[in-house]
């Protein structure tokens, strides 16, 4: 089970870093493109002096990892997306129905086959996250929340993902997986960047960005290269689907995040944390929570 550590501390690195990327997005720059494009950038330093270590060019490895990066990339632009128009605790916690999607793919492709609580487990998982998506305004009747769509769409871009990472990681290391997928990121984002109206807005936003939202951005982007790592090294060595289930902890963690914050601090960050937001968002991380333990029992 020491895949599940690794899991676990990636999920609280990745936790900080949902929140950091909400205060960004809702205070400092709108535009998911941008954001990215930002993060590439300041990713870069860090993958550069990867070039001084035995990166594998093997083939077709190397080449899957560049296709992993290129794949990547439209389903962190949603995810961005969703997260411009949703609140945080929700985007995460509907983000984990993408478990089932690694499920049935990680049988499909890999052969994973789980046990009736496994199974049970992901019910519990899609059910919480399918009741958090459910939202009531004042006056008006529920609804689900418009971000629902843009993530499915990019949880089954990750799952596919999640599915080769597994594939690819079982022929090279996980730094070398980390170098080529940057580089499939990296050739998406200068075409984007030749693009004249994605161009523009880019160098609008970076004119206004302050050094405060700048310095979060690098927390951000260093958080989640060593959450990535250490996600790498759980999927190396233990069942994806199970490794993808395992990380759906991060709902729970930023719930808990986001209402500190709300409470004291909501000048930074704020969200609805009425009895009944509070309640539902409850109901549904414990219902995560629960089929993360069934699944990883």
């Amino acid at each position: 089970m020491d895949w599940f550590i690794f899991a676990f501390v990636a999920t609280i690195f990745w936790a900080v870093g949902v929140v950091i990327d909400k205060y960004i997005l809702t205070k400092h720059m709108q535009d998911p493109f941008t954001y990215q494009l930002l993060y590439t950038i300041t990713e870069s330093p860090v993958m550069l002096l990867l070039l001084f270590t035995s990166i594998s060019s093997a083939l077709p490895w190397s080449l899957l990892g560049i296709v992993g990066g290129l794949g990547i990339y439209p389903g962190i632009i949603l995810y961005f997306k969703a997260m411009a128009i949703e609140e945080t605790s929700r985007v995460i916690s509907l983000w984990y129905t993408s478990s089932i999607f690694v499920l049935l793919l990680a049988y499909v492709f890999l052969g994973e086959k789980l046990n009736l609580p496994s199974y049970l487990g992901v019910l519990s998982l899609v059910l919480g996250a399918m009741i958090i998506s459910y939202r009531k305004e004042k006056g008006k009747k529920p609804v689900i929340s418009p971000a629902l769509g843009l993530i499915l769409a990019s949880g089954l871009i990750f799952a596919g993902y999640e599915i080769l990472t597994k594939y690819v990681l079982n022929a090279i290391d996980y730094v070398s997986y980390l170098f080529w997928n940057f580089v499939g990121t990296s050739i998406v984002g200068l075409s984007l960047f030749c693009v004249p109206k994605i161009r523009g807005i880019f160098l609008s936003d970076i004119k206004r960005v302050n050094r405060t939202a700048l310095f979060w951005r690098i927390v951000n982007t260093s958080m989640s290269l060593i959450g990535t790592v250490l996600y790498y090294i759980a999927i190396s060595s233990g069942p994806v689907s199970l490794v993808s289930a395992a990380s759906s902890l991060e709902p729970f963690f930023v719930f808990v995040i986001i209402l500190l914050l709300s409470l004291f601090v909501p000048r930074i960050l704020k969200e609805e944390m009425g009895k009944r937001a509070i309640l539902i968002k409850a109901l549904s991380i414990i219902l995560i929570v629960i089929g993360t333990w069934l699944i990883t029992k």
